[in-house]
């Protein structure tokens, strides 16, 4: 007798192996909490390795930022910088690749992407919800990503896109 499919409750979760590219996020002046707890929960999924804060992004403890991440900001390491410049000096000590997420004149096809052989993981930068990156940080970065656009809209969720990239980018090797 064959037995019937039925979604696993959340204890008879196994975590997965861990991905063949570790992941990082730099949040810079990304205001929504929502947004964040979303990447939070995005994550603690995928198993990225930390997410550096900084401008005026919205941080734990924050009630909404909570809601979103569904508690994954008390499972997921992140720290708090005052700027970007600061995290990139870190990144840079640790041969971890900054790679901007957003469309630009020189991103390439998240598809596309090659990290360079003594990377040591790669570091997503999404843009603001509405502004992007400013040109300063998406200049400070080693690369420039976006995912190709089969709709009319040239961006989508800020969520789901770092979900979208995060994924991509983990299983290089």
């Amino acid at each position: 007798m064959t037995t019937k499919d039925r979604q696993l409750q959340h204890h008879e979760h196994k975590q997965s192996s861990a991905s063949k590219t570790a992941i990082y996020f730099l949040l810079h002046d990304i205001e929504s909490p929502s947004n964040v707890g979303a990447i939070f929960r995005c994550a603690d999924a995928l198993g990225c390795q930390h997410i550096y804060l900084s401008g005026s992004t919205a941080a734990p403890p924050n009630r909404k930022l909570r809601k979103a991440s569904r508690s994954a900001e008390l499972y997921v390491s992140y720290s708090q910088h005052q700027s970007y410049q600061e995290v990139f000096e870190i990144l840079n000590t640790s041969k971890i690749t900054t790679a901007a997420l957003e469309l630009s004149l020189q991103s390439e096809a998240i598809a596309n992407f090659q990290k360079k052989p003594d990377s040591m993981g790669i570091c997503l930068i999404p843009g603001s919800e509405n502004h992007g990156l400013d040109n300063e940080l998406l200049n400070a970065c080693e690369a420039a990503v976006h995912i190709p656009m089969r709709g009319k809209n040239s961006s989508m969720n800020l969520a789901t896109a770092c979900a979208i990239a995060a994924y991509q980018l983990s299983t290089l090797d």
